[in-house]
């Protein structure tokens, strides 16, 4: 008789250990889901990015994008990425362009940049013996980034 009574105990035991387990597992805090980001706006990517080249001296210049006839709402910088290799170096064909962050410019200090109308224009200087490839990323305030740019290269030929 005193097999089954201390059975029954452990018994007893085990199913009020499960139990609280389950409890403790049903009763965590917060919603029972991944983790979700806040919403960040996506801005609209430059398009028309030029490259224009003044002596030892690229000039840059590109749109303010625009939401109909204003600018975009919450846009804060853009974000200059630059490739240089020297002009000996092949580039592998297909292989995707290893661009380095170049410059940050933000719409409400464009230094060292500078708005002309709704353009950004800013200048790098160059080498004779170097090819070059530029694209701009706009990022907005809410955390947002566009999609690349359009990518110009100097010289041209790419």
């Amino acid at each position: 008789m005193n097999l089954i009574r201390g059975k029954g105990r452990h018994q007893n035991r085990f199913l009020f250990l499960i139990c609280v387990g389950f409890l403790i597992l049903g009763l965590e805090c917060g919603k029972k889901a991944p983790p979700v980001a806040p919403k960040a706006t996506v801005p609209p990517a430059v398009k028309d990015l030029k490259a224009e080249v003044m002596g030892d001296k690229v000039r840059l210049t590109w749109s303010v994008p625009k939401k109909g006839n204003e600018v975009f709402d919450g846009l804060e910088s853009f974000g200059v990425y630059k490739y240089e290799s020297h002009s000996s170096v092949e580039m592998c064909p297909g292989c995707p362009i290893p661009f380095e962050h170049f410059l940050d410019i933000k719409l409400d200090d464009p230094k060292p940049a500078r708005v002309e109308g709704d353009r950004i224009v800013c200048h790098d200087k160059i080498e004779a013996d170097y090819r070059y490839a530029y694209k701009v990323v706009v990022y907005h305030k809410s955390g947002g980034a566009s999609t690349d740019s359009n990518i110009v290269f100097y010289p041209n030929n790419e």
